[in-house]
């Protein structure tokens, strides 16, 4: 089937920036899959139900390109994609958009938060690969997805689970709730131990927020009996220090107390993300 050019434009006055929008019926062995696309995993037997859904009334919703060269990527609609491919479908209703790379990558974000289409994990990458490929702020990308700025690194935080525990988030063994809570504790054996309770004892978000309160409040008091009460505030005090620090910087902070000194550690990922943390802390400073 030929290409059938339906072009249109839509106008922003607020901008008065003209953007070019085109319809057409592409073939389908021109197009192909974004290998930045958020999403990863795709469940089979929900793909082989849209598929005998497109066989028997077509693509009711058109998938979203990009022209590269000769061929189009696509931006957002991978899932109906593969089930046009498994239908044995030719074409594809597809609406082409001139976009950049970070265009692309928001709109394929956006479009699979919008549908939950992401797992919290696969989520948290793609922001933290925007932050760290479009020297986006927290502030900046939080308003582009439409989240908190504390709902995006609560997001993020997800990232410092050992990767044992993401696998069991993406799987879907441990509910973002769950990993939400798991984030906050700075030990990796004892994430490990809480998951595994989690799943042995199928324990709800509220369950678990409140055997780990239980467990911290235990724990300082037995510290206070040994270190006096002082010294407990003080502890509660550095917790606090962390937290706040944490939430500010979008990355992991220990803070090392001594008897005459002490040391402030944060955690990145690469040189990029060191950047990032330093331009943070400089924007910071008045």
């Amino acid at each position: 089937m030929a290409d059938v050019d339906l072009t249109g434009y839509s106008h922003s006055t607020e901008e008065n920036i003209e953007i070019e929008m085109e319809f057409r019926m592409l073939p389908l062995d021109r197009v192909y899959p974004n290998p930045n696309q958020p999403r990863k995993i795709f469940d089979k037997q929900a793909l082989d139900e849209l598929a005998q859904s497109i066989r028997e009334n077509g693509i009711l919703q058109p998938v979203l390109v990009r022209k590269i060269g000769d061929r189009y990527q696509i931006v957002s609609g991978e899932r109906r994609y593969r089930a046009s491919k498994l239908a044995g479908a030719r074409t594809i209703p597809a609406v082409i958009r001139k976009l950049d790379e970070e265009q692309t990558l928001l709109a394929g974000l956006i479009e699979n938060i919008q549908r939950q289409d992401l797992n919290p994990i696969e989520e948290a990458k793609t922001l933290r690969d925007i932050l760290l490929n479009y020297g986006l702020t927290h502030d900046q990308l939080a308003e582009k997805v439409g989240r908190s700025r504390s709902a995006l690194t609560n997001r993020l935080r997800l990232l410092q689970l050992p990767v044992e525990i993401q696998e069991l988030v993406i799987t879907g063994k441990i509910s973002s709730g769950h990993a939400k809570m798991l984030a906050g504790i700075k030990d990796p054996l004892e994430v490990k131990t809480w998951a595994r309770l989690i799943i042995k004892d199928q324990m709800s978000v509220y369950e678990i927020e409140k055997r780990i309160a239980q467990s911290r409040t235990a724990h300082v008091s037995g510290a206070a009996l040994k270190k006096g009460k002082s010294s407990m505030s003080q502890d509660l005090h550095i917790r606090a220090v962390e937290d706040n620090l944490q939430e500010l910087l979008g990355a992991r902070v220990r803070i090392r107390h001594g008897k005459k000194s002490g040391r402030i550690e944060i955690e990145f990922y690469n040189r990029e993300d060191l950047e990032r943390v330093v331009e943070t802390m400089v924007s910071l400073c008045p």
